[in-house]
């Protein structure tokens, strides 16, 4: 059991109420199972022996009336009266007359005597069930606490960290990793420690009714703990391997399906299929060590478990044929130790599932001790930023990508004024989007300072920054839901008149309007089923209607038809109006009406200005009007 594993667990604390009453009902379980063991000595003895002794039931209670009396006494002795002579004396008296009601005759103390196992066992698996109850309950709520502080971790992590995880690895984390944890500790606390402690029941009467037999029945116990976490350790490693290429394999199944088109006009579907495969292959392998190591180590504790029983009772038949003790004696042994083994024996695959969910819980750990956002109580005392109105800054910007050995950006410094249209061009790679998501802050530069207004945007509350900024990006991203739903995204109480104005403001009204149910048409994932420009203008609607101070277009309108372009440039000319709008763009029309047009290279500033006097001094200009912007 790892760091990790136990940190987890911990989490379970939490409902420390429900998890005393679980430990009652399975302390009540426990004890009803040892009380019946108990009462094997009086079913062999009437079976067996047949009270050739002239015993009767009553002689097996009055021990354990004696014994009380005996520790009442005991404690008065030491000072403890915790109840009077009087007391005592009459509590003897009562048991001693109830007793005395007992069947004398076999057949009916026999019949008693199984109606009290069968009552002990009802009464017994009335705890159980509540302990286990209680145990899933507990459990199922902390996996879908974990299940959401995981969603927490992906929702305000870092977006660098996020995308080298990799989709796949968060899904498989979120979900699978919980619930194989999960069911780990619904194993311990559950099932196992309900059956350990009827396993201590089961060996605690076997000592009573001989210890040496049950001491020496115990001899192979330190082999077996020693082989189980042998075993243990294997399954752990080859488990972690395993949760890896799940995740792989997870990506390779995202991105075939995402990409279902170019996969079949490609004809690439062997290509996919061998490489879905290879992965599969390799999960399987390490699938299988583990599966190995958990196949083998039941087989080999219950041969060493046989081993001990046949010597235990070798030694019970020695005394019952040499020695001539009761038979009714060593038989009870026999049955309580065959009883409780049979209780531990799935404790061996429970060490095998614990040292599989230790892996999972390294993942888990892993993921919520991942770096977040400061967008909750570490953010709260940062001043607010006030409402946009001067100037967006970028001062000797430099910014470098972990995976990369060159900058991505290099000492960029740029100014503009508010209420400003401003459009980035420049070629593959040559920073603009990287540019630009260090003004949400995204992304923090590995050297200078963006500011808003003359304010350093790291020294300010990130989710006020936030609000005042729209982003739309080429991809269209829509969300599983109705089509008022996602113009309106994170603004539960927004009218529907404001919401179809922005529509109208998008250009997607008349295209709404003709689908079944209009704005409350459901979209499934992905606005799967409208087209590239309709999915745009909806995003397009979703920037309107947050009214942004700042606008960011990430070659918004390139998967949009030219009237629908024209259409849209034209309504962003007319909403622009007290806000700063940053666009990306390849096509001609975006970009030659704005009022200043920056040429980025190879993470630099090359040139800046207005679309005439560009096409007159710089050359890279030219060329991505000539290549890009025309024939777009």
């Amino acid at each position: 059991m790892n760091d990790a594993f136990k940190q987890l667990a911990k989490d379970l604390l939490r409902f420390k109420k429900l998890f005393v009453l679980a430990f009652v009902a399975a302390l009540l379980n426990a004890i009803c199972f040892g009380a019946g063991l108990g009462m094997l000595k009086a079913v062999t003895e009437l079976l067996i022996e047949d009270f050739n002794k002239g015993q009767v039931l009553a002689d097996y209670v009055q021990p354990v009336i004696d014994a009380i009396q005996k520790a009442a006494n005991g404690l008065s002795e030491k000072g403890w009266n915790l109840l009077s002579a009087e007391s005592i004396q009459s509590i003897h008296s009562t048991l001693d007359r109830w007793a005395s009601y007992l069947p004398t005759d076999p057949l009916h103390a026999f019949i008693l005597v199984l109606m009290v196992i069968l009552c002990l066992t009802v009464i017994g698996n009335i705890g159980r069930f509540l302990h286990e109850y209680i145990v899933i309950t507990v459990v199922m709520r902390t996996a879908m606490n974990w299940r959401a502080r995981l969603m927490r971790r992906v929702l305000n992590g870092h977006i660098q960290l996020l995308q080298k995880q990799g989709q796949s690895d968060q899904l498989i984390r979120v979900t699978n990793d919980t619930a194989v944890l999960a069911n780990a500790l619904r194993e311990i606390f559950g099932r196992a420690a309900g059956e350990m402690l009827k396993a201590i029941a089961g060996i605690g009467t076997a000592f009573w009714f001989n210890w040496k037999l049950t001491l020496l029945a115990l001899v192979g116990a330190p082999a077996i703990a020693i082989l189980l976490r042998k075993f243990g350790k294997i399954i752990r490693r080859a488990s972690k391997q395993a949760l890896g290429r799940r995740s792989k394999l997870a990506g390779i199944l995202l991105e075939a399906v995402n990409g279902i088109q170019v996969v079949k006009v490609f004809g690439a579907e062997g290509y996919e299929r061998r490489r879905f495969s290879d992965e599969n292959r390799k999960l399987y392998k390490d699938e299988m060590k583990m599966r190995t190591a958990r196949a083998l180590s039941s087989p080999v504790v219950e041969i060493i478990s046989m081993v001990g029983v046949v010597i235990v009772g070798s030694v019970a038949g020695w005394l019952i044929f040499r020695l001539h003790q009761p038979t009714s004696d060593l038989i009870a042994v026999l049955m309580a130790l065959a009883v409780s083994a049979a209780g531990l024996k799935p404790l061996s695959n429970l060490n095998n599932q614990l040292h599989e969910s230790s892996a999972a819980a390294d993942r888990i750990t892993d993921m919520l001790e991942m770096p977040q956002e400061p967008l909750g109580i570490q953010a709260k005392n940062l001043p607010a930023l006030a409402k946009h109105h001067e100037s967006v800054a970028f001062e000797n910007i430099s910014f470098t990508y972990e995976s990369q050995a060159n900058p991505a950006l290099s000492n960029i410094s740029l100014s503009i004024q508010h209420g400003m249209e401003v459009a980035i061009v420049g070629g593959n790679g040559s920073g603009k989007s990287t540019l630009l998501s260090l003004l949400p802050r995204l992304m923090r530069p590995s050297a200078g300072t963006v500011r808003i207004d003359g304010t350093d945007i790291n020294t300010i509350n990130l989710r006020s920054l936030r609000q005042q900024i729209a982003v739309v990006t080429q991809q269209s991203i829509l969300f599983k839901g109705t089509i008022a739903d996602n113009i309106a995204y994170n603004h539960r109480h927004i009218s529907r008149e404001k919401i179809v104005e922005a529509a109208k403001l998008a250009y997607a009204h008349e295209f709404v309007e003709n689908l079944p149910g209009g704005y409350d048409y459901e979209l499934v994932e992905g606005g799967k089923g409208l087209s590239g420009g309709q999915c745009q203008r909806l995003c397009i609607a979703r920037a309107i209607l947050r009214d942004p101070a700042i606008l960011i277009l990430d070659e918004a309108t390139s998967q949009i038809d030219a009237e629908s372009e024209a259409k849209i440039n034209a309504a962003l000319h007319n909403i622009r109006e007290g806000r700063t709008v940053l666009v990306i763009a390849h096509r001609l029309s975006t970009v030659v009406d704005a009022d200043l047009i920056v040429v980025m290279d190879a993470g630099k500033i090359i040139d800046q200005g207005k679309h005439d006097e560009l096409l007159e001094r710089c050359d890279i200009y030219k060329q991505l009007t000539l290549n890009q912007m025309v024939r777009t």
